[in-house]
């Protein structure tokens, strides 16, 4: 088949996921389709409203009520209202979220660092700001 833009952002993105669900269960994380995303969201944050890390993530709000559910359910995260706002939910890592979080991150890094191995500084500045660019397009 020959190379295209769809086939290889296909192939790229089974592959990366497929190696961090791969190291995750090998380290007895055996987390569901977007908690990994999540928790690497939740990291840089102390506290987020629900409808931010949808929009951060990428994830439809339906998708991602159902994925903090089980998060929520396994300990890994706390939902609250705020100032009595019953429409928006404010999310915070527990403990158990925090460290499971690094290791989700420190997992995803080293695979990137694997996908990335070989390519120089300069282009990767390249693919960011190509990859950067595709997106915006596709956002539009």
């Amino acid at each position: 088949m020959k190379a295209s833009y769809r086939n290889l952002m296909l192939q790229n993105h089974l592959s990366f996921q497929k190696k961090v669900y791969d190291r995750l269960s090998k380290d007895n994380l055996n987390l569901s389709i977007g908690q990994p995303k999540i928790f690497d969201f939740l990291l840089d944050c102390d506290e987020c409203m629900q409808k931010d890390i949808a929009l951060g993530c990428q994830i439809e709000p339906a998708s991602v009520t159902s994925v903090l559910l089980q998060m929520e359910q396994k300990g890994y995260i706390v939902r609250r209202n705020k100032d009595g706002n019953r429409r928006s939910l404010y999310v915070s890592l527990t403990e158990e979220g925090q460290e499971t979080a690094k290791k989700v991150r420190e997992i995803m890094e080293e695979v990137e660092k694997e996908a990335l191995n070989g390519i120089s500084s300069e282009e990767f500045e390249t693919l960011i700001s190509i990859l950067n660019r595709v997106n915006e397009n596709l956002i539009k």
